[in-house]
């Protein structure tokens, strides 16, 4: 039945397109075309935005926040600057609209009624958002993580920076990159309330243990220790076939877009699995957008992963998991570094503590549990009934605080307030 109404649905969806699309077959120009979106965003009155800006590639930092901002009882729309955009965005409830220049986009009248506008991204193109001054802009990134993209200089240009738990607030202290304490705002992680806390092993539902192997991408500079898909990649797959264990490959998306080398392995670790399809374990490839990541990390019993939000998204299942430490640093300075792998099993380079750690797996020892319930709060912040409530109330004081900005602001303008002293 819910298959039924979800086809119903999308095909009532699809006739209102096609309506909308010959009502609008008399809009030959780009300013009546301009005028006419205006008008319907003016009609709808949004009142929070998502604003993302970017190439197709990175089109996954706005798609996580999607179902976060479809169950908001607040008017939302998310704005797109790049053509490109649109069909690579992740499917949705919410209105789209797409408006690439710069000089539209100040001059868009739809846009003045909302308050709040949410940043997935840390990109150029925020500036011409970040120009009105009635709406009160926010960070939200798109993830939580140790790596640098969590404390960019850049951030310092936001009214507010969100973060997950109490760690992102240390980091951006540590970093002293300008962004205020009073700045950043707990909200915790709304997509993780899709993360289970069990393993499907300890269930009974599979005979067998799975280990999820997400690395991270090269990144954007040449930091060979960024990712392990280079340097350790291959190694560990082949390692983890050869014990027995099923793996699961689930690569950030823009693996290999930089490197060759990030690349090359990439293609390697698809091959491995794709030989190893005759065994009694069904290996997984993820290649593309299907399962999604926390799919994947319902389906495992062990994560092992970069540093990247998908170590501090991992921690919300409760399960144990290993990062890499691709420069062989001694395992204090490790952790001291890199907050998130306080509870991890650590993994160097030639992957020799690799065997204890799937012979703890199979065992049930577990000596990292105590210190993941510690770490969960530390990083994602206290548990929640409902974590897109949580989130829903901080976006509600932002318009709040937004709106008693815009009547200071109007306040200020007023002939009484120009007044002259000792003038009548």
């Amino acid at each position: 039945a819910g298959a039924g109404a979800a086809l119903a649905a999308e095909g009532a969806a699809v006739l209102a397109l096609l309506v909308h699309a010959r009502r609008a077959a008399h809009l030959r120009d780009r300013s009546r075309v301009l005028a006419a979106v205006d008008d319907e965003v003016r009609a709808y009155r949004p009142e929070v935005l998502l604003y993302f800006s970017g190439p197709a590639s990175a089109v996954y930092q706005a798609t996580m926040w999607l179902p976060t901002m479809e169950r908001l009882s607040l008017r939302s729309l998310v704005v797109l600057r790049e053509r490109s955009l649109l069909n690579a965005l992740g499917p949705t409830t919410l209105p789209v609209v797409c408006v690439p220049a710069s000089v539209d986009l100040m001059n868009f009248r739809g846009l003045d009624s909302a308050r709040v506008a949410l940043f997935p991204a840390n990109v150029g193109n925020n500036i011409h958002m970040l120009r009105m001054p009635g709406v009160r802009s926010v960070f939200i990134g798109h993830g939580d993580s140790d790596k640098e993209a969590s404390f960019n200089p850049y951030t310092k240009v936001y009214d507010e920076v969100w973060v997950a738990g109490p760690a992102g607030r240390d980091r951006y202290l540590r970093a002293d990159v300008g962004v205020r304490d009073d700045a950043v705002v707990e909200v915790g992680r709304p997509q993780l309330a899709a993360v289970l806390r069990t393993s499907p092993h300890a269930e009974g539902a599979v005979p067998y243990r799975t280990v999820l192997y997400a690395p991270t991408w090269e990144g954007w500079t040449d930091d060979l220790f960024h990712s392990s898909i280079q340097e350790m990649g291959p190694a560990l797959v082949r390692a983890l076939l050869d014990r027995g264990v099923r793996v699961v490959y689930k690569p950030h998306p823009l693996t290999g877009h930089r490197s060759p080398r990030a690349r090359a392995a990439h293609r390697e670790i698809v091959a491995l699995l794709d030989a190893a399809e005759g065994s009694s374990l069904p290996h997984l490839a993820v290649t593309g957008g299907e399962p999604g990541l926390y799919d994947c990390f319902n389906e495992a019993d062990l994560l092992v992963a970069d540093i990247s939000s998908v170590v501090s998204d991992f921690v919300a299942s409760g399960k144990p998991y290993a990062v890499t430490n691709v420069a062989g640093l001694p395992a204090e300075e490790f952790r001291e570094r890199y907050p998130a792998a306080g509870a991890a099993y650590l993994l160097g380079p030639d992957l020799g503590e690799l065997p204890d750690v799937l012979r703890r797996l199979a065992g049930g020892e577990d000596s990292m549990a105590a210190a993941r319930r510690a770490l969960r709060a530390y990083l994602l912040g206290a548990d929640h009934p409902d974590p897109v409530a949580r989130f829903e109330e901080e976006v509600r004081r932002a318009c709040i605080r937004s709106a008693a900005r815009l009547e200071r602001l109007e306040a200020a303008r007023r002939p009484e307030s120009l007044a002259l002293p000792g003038r009548d």
